[in-house]
């Protein structure tokens, strides 16, 4: 807080809200009152009504009454004229600093408000945002000097943002255990925005299993969910089944192996919390990840230039204090956050607590008195990390990181997917540099949800990623050598199981791996998907060398829209689409996989299907059923024409570009059975050429949801 705020801060006014609580994605009605303080607000000032930039809750509009999230704006001066700067009335760019990037400013004109004067704000049929927060507070911030200086004033009104009613029941188990072991896995409630339902308590119902011991038929839970013990009997692929009313719920893939060569650990390493850009407290960030993400590792990823020294320190001590060696590991870290153009944005992951904060600015910090230690580009701040024990990724967010720059002994991976969306391309561009990197995916999250983040409507379209690490048992040690040899996986946030491994006549060996050869290498790939998988190809740097499409009996046809427009902030790729059929008419509902923006929709009528839709690199697809093979599909998707015979679609996909960074449409077969399957194959590599082949596998399944395995780096001799 600097000078001006602690002087003025009590005498610029109060504010008070008739509600203290909402429901997430519902629509509310409130009203929040300011009442002038001691200095009043001089003609031609400003108040400024602020939220965070992360919230998705729909946007102000101040013209039409009888339509939703609608804001009146009244005085108890009649002789004061305001007016309303949004984005609604067309203001660019944040409305105030961040996190406080949303809202609107009341422009005082005509008059001035005096002590005790009072400024109303009714909203009406608000659509508030799709996540949980213990304090989402209505920032106010005055100019009451008319300077175009803010003061906030000391206590913004809070609401507390509730979970809705449950709507989905999920079970998070290990991807492997041993056989005749007792293992954890949970079961909880969560409402249609992926929230948990803490305030729940009630009885599941087990789906019973006589292969899965240890579990009763009926199950107590409270605040929403509840931790099993079970073991598996046998060998194989199991699952754990339960229902709460009338939801019935399915764990992911479960490989039961008498004695597993390596053991799948679930991470997610790229989030924050409230204290910068997040919501809710780094304590609860921790927490939350544990207790109902129920992932195995976790990094807390504040952007350095709003980590002060209180905040680091903070950091530090609440990772030392919740990591637990074989159960839960947390890491320190932070997210250098500098522009692209110095290097774009890095995840710094320190090993252990107790590390200087090397950040890229310190652009929203009050005390400089440590600024000396800054690394302004990426290869400064490899150079300070040189003697530390330390992991880097290489990611893209808002900005994205330059590639150009890179240490193979600190920058151990990329990151392929977040919630901003799939970036493959980037995976490409570090593999064609001739980089040896791991692939890893994680949440970016800002939600208070690391771990298990759902799309909103407005920023974050995609569901947060996870990363498979792959080690010998849970400890930071383990974890980070297993970082270190790219032995780990990423996904788009499902618990795909993915095996992928190799042989040769005189070793054998795991993804990340490097390995020297002459022979032509067998590939083994065991793959549990958990929905149905349309296919899984095998890549060589950035070019496709085999596909693999399981066998299927009755289809459906999948449309599939992916890619993005540019590689920074402005990437999303408008999708508006027609399809018509003639001689054919469309049956039964049709499926839409990632749908989350509030502005998508998809409509049919006999034989035409209409769309709107957005991807960020990421897919999003239509599934439906047509009453015979025969016809024609003619389709007008971004202006471009696509015509071809019905009974021509087939498994493998037909590709069509649409410009843009990597934006494309294919259309397919995909299987009628969406339930979770497993493939195995082998394939041997035949065709390496000389010098370097980063081998990897991708998983593409009917849901929408992805896998990438790190490449096995084979060097040709």
């Amino acid at each position: 807080m600097d000078n001006f705020q602690k002087k003025y801060q009590k005498k610029v006014g109060t504010a008070k809200l008739n509600i203290n609580k909402a429901v997430v994605g519902q629509k509310i009605n409130c009203r929040l009152s300011y009442t002038a303080g001691f200095y009043g607000v001089d003609d031609s000032g400003s108040i400024k009504i602020l939220f965070r930039l992360v919230s998705d809750f729909e946007e102000f509009q101040f013209t039409d009454s009888a339509k939703d999230n609608f804001v009146k704006i009244s005085t108890s001066n009649k002789d004061l004229e305001i007016k309303v700067e949004s984005k609604s009335s067309g203001a660019l760019g944040k409305i105030y600093l961040r996190p406080w990037s949303r809202g609107f400013t009341l422009h005082l004109s005509g008059a001035f408000l005096k002590q005790g004067d009072q400024i109303f704000i009714d909203f009406k049929n608000w659509k508030m945002q799709t996540f949980c927060e213990k304090k989402f507070a209505f920032k106010i911030f005055v100019d009451p000097f008319a300077t175009g200086r803010y003061l906030e004033i000391e206590k913004s009104p809070e609401i507390e943002v509730l979970p809705d009613s449950a709507f989905r029941l999920k079970i998070v188990a290990p991807s492997q255990v041993k056989k005749n072991s007792f293992f954890k896995a949970l079961i909880k409630l969560e409402d249609q925005f992926g929230n948990p339902c803490r305030y729940s308590n009630g009885v599941f119902q087990l789906i019973e299993n006589s292969q899965i011991l240890g579990i009763p038929q009926k199950i107590k839970f409270k605040n929403g969910r509840v931790v099993l013990k079970p073991k598996i009997v046998n060998e194989g692929s199991f699952f754990i089944r339960a229902k709460f009313d009338d939801t019935e719920g399915i764990s992911n893939p479960i490989i039961v192996s008498q004695k597993p060569e390596v053991n799948y650990y679930w991470a997610d390493f790229h989030a924050q919390s409230g204290e910068t850009v997040g919501t809710n407290s780094v304590e609860d960030y921790f927490d939350f990840a544990r207790d109902y993400a129920f992932v195995d590792i976790v990094s807390h990823q504040a952007n350095d230039f709003q980590v002060t020294k209180e905040f680091w320190n903070k950091i530090n001590k609440v990772t030392k204090a919740i990591n637990k060696e074989g159960e839960f590991i947390a890491f320190p870290g932070y997210e250098w956050s500098g522009n692209t153009p110095l290097g774009g944005d890095r995840n710094v992951i320190y090993q252990e607590e107790n590390n200087p904060i090397f950040r890229s600015s310190h652009a929203l910090l009050e005390d400089f008195s440590d600024i000396v230690t800054d690394a302004l580009t990426a290869d400064d701040l490899f150079k300070k990390l040189k003697t530390k024990k330390v992991v880097v990724f290489a990611h893209v967010g808002g900005r994205y990181a330059d590639l150009s720059t890179h240490d193979e002994k600190i920058e151990k991976a990329v990151e392929i997917h977040s919630s901003w969306g799939t970036f493959e391309w980037f995976f490409y561009d570090a593999l064609k540099r001739g980089y040896k990197i791991g692939v890893v995916a994680n949440s970016d999250g800002h939600k208070g949800r690391p771990g298990a983040s759902y799309p909103g409507t407005f920023h974050f379209g995609g569901f947060g990623g996870l990363t498979c690490v792959l080690a010998p048992n849970l400890t930071r040690k383990n974890v980070f050598l297993s970082l270190y040899n790219r032995h780990c996986y990423a996904t788009t946030g499902a618990r795909i199981y993915l095996d992928v491994n190799y042989s040769l006549p005189e070793k054998n060996g795991i993804m990340g791996d490097t390995v020297r050869t002459k022979e032509k290498p067998v590939l083994k790939i065991n793959c549990f998907g958990t929905s149905a998988i349309d296919r899984l190809e095998i890549w060589n740097k950035d070019k496709k060398i085999f596909t693999h499409l399981p066998f299927i009996n009755d289809s459906l046809i999948k449309i599939v829209c992916s890619g993005s427009k540019v590689k920074g902030r402005g990437r999303g790729m408008i999708w508006e689409g027609e399809v018509r059929l003639e001689d054919n008419f469309f049956e039964g509902e049709i499926g839409r996989v990632n749908f989350f923006n509030s502005n998508n929709y998809a409509t049919v009528d006999s034989n035409v299907l209409k769309w709107k839709g957005e991807t960020t690199g990421g897919v999003q697809a239509l599934i439906f059923d047509l009453k015979n093979n025969q016809g024609m599909l003619k389709m007008k998707l971004n202006n471009k024409d696509i015509n071809f015979q019905i009974s021509d679609i087939k498994q493998t996909p037909k590709v069509f570009n649409m410009g843009g960074l990597d934006a494309k449409v294919e259309i397919y077969r995909v299987s009628k059975d969406k339930k979770p399957a497993g493939i195995s194959f082998e394939y041997e590599l035949n065709k390496l050429i000389s010098g370097s082949n980063p081998v990897f596998v991708k998983v593409i399944q009917q849901d929408g949801h992805m896998a990438w395995s790190s490449p096995i780096y084979f060097e040709k001799k």
